[in-house]
Formats: structure tokens, sequence, C-alpha cells
């Protein structure tokens, strides 16, 4: 199966996932994830505002905000750039063509300042592998940090193996957090 159909099919699992398993599989996702010894140590984490068939992300933020951590979002730049912008209360905040929620104003923080980043994508190898949405965003991005890279899939975002090619600028994931659902 080629990407393109492997995205198509990830993406149709996830809009079709009952509404229970979700709730469960994202809470224990949120529970592992605030579990590791990255997340308690880190002081600014990157995370994205999930879009509707992704994991919520507005628990990460949330949480980590609770804990006096510092939270950053991306903002989309030309040539399939991104620039993560501190979320605050007085964070302006559009929707894109694409309907994503991405910040307008707020410092920019550099991609070497973030201890963790929570990596967004449609299916995630427990080796490691990702595969995203197809947009080459954080295929740019990732090489530049040195924060922990952590993935939350979802059942359907998991995979024992990458289903997919691999290209040389690939980035590894540090940890893929997956759950005990099927």
């Amino acid at each position: 199966m080629d990407k393109k159909q492997l995205r198509q099919q990830t993406i149709q699992a996830l809009a079709t996932m009952p509404a229970d398993q979700r709730e469960t599989a994202s809470q224990q996702l949120y529970a592992a994830l605030m579990a590791l010894p990255a997340w308690q140590q880190a002081q600014t984490i990157a995370t994205t505002i999930s879009g509707d068939i992704e994991l919520a992300t507005q628990p990460i933020i949330a949480a980590a905000q609770a804990a006096g951590k510092t939270v950053a979002v991306p903002q989309t730049l030309p040539h399939r750039q991104m620039a993560f912008r501190e979320l605050t209360p007085t964070t302006t905040m559009i929707t894109t063509p694409f309907g994503l929620r991405e910040p307008q104003d707020g410092p920019v923080i550099a991609p070497a300042d973030f201890d963790l980043i929570v990596v967004p994508g449609l299916k995630f190898a427990v080796t490691g592998e990702r595969l995203g949405f197809g947009g080459g965003y954080y295929d740019r991005y990732l090489p530049q940090t040195t924060g922990v890279k952590v993935a939350l899939a979802l059942p359907a975002q998991r995979a024992s193996r990458p289903e997919w090619p691999v290209e040389d600028f690939d980035v590894l994931l540090d940890a893929v957090l997956t759950t005990n659902l099927n």
C-alpha cells in the first residue's frame, strides 16, 4: 500500500472510531505521556492544536500549563516551514484555509529550546518511524530539534513496523506511546 492509500485508510479508521473507545484510548495515552520522565522534567513543550480526527491535544496543553510548563504550538510559514509560538491566554488564534488553528502572535521558541515535542502524524511504528499528513512540515522541523520526540498513537495509528516507505530524511521518534486496546 502506498503512503496516500495508507493515509486515507487511517483517516477513515480514525473518523469512524467509536467515541467510547476513543475516550478510553485517549485517557490511556494522556496518562502514559504524563508518566514519562521526559514529561515530568520538561519545562518547554511543543504540541499541536488537534484537528477533528486526531487525538485531542487540549488536555495535554491544559496539563502542561497547569504544571507551569511553557507550551508552544505551530504556525505554518511559506515554503512548508513552521515556527512554534508560545500559547498563552492572550495568544491570537486564527483558522487556516486547511481548518487548522494557529497562533498569530507571541514569542517564537527556537527548535533547540524544546525539552519535549509531541509529534503528530497518521501512522506510527513502535520502532519510531512516522507517517505524517504529507505536507513535510515536521520533516523539515524535527532535524533542528534536540528535545525528546514522542508520538501518541490511537489504535488505528499503531503499527508494529513501518507499512510505508521510510525516507532518508525521516527523523525517528524517541518514543511511540500506545494503548492496550486493539
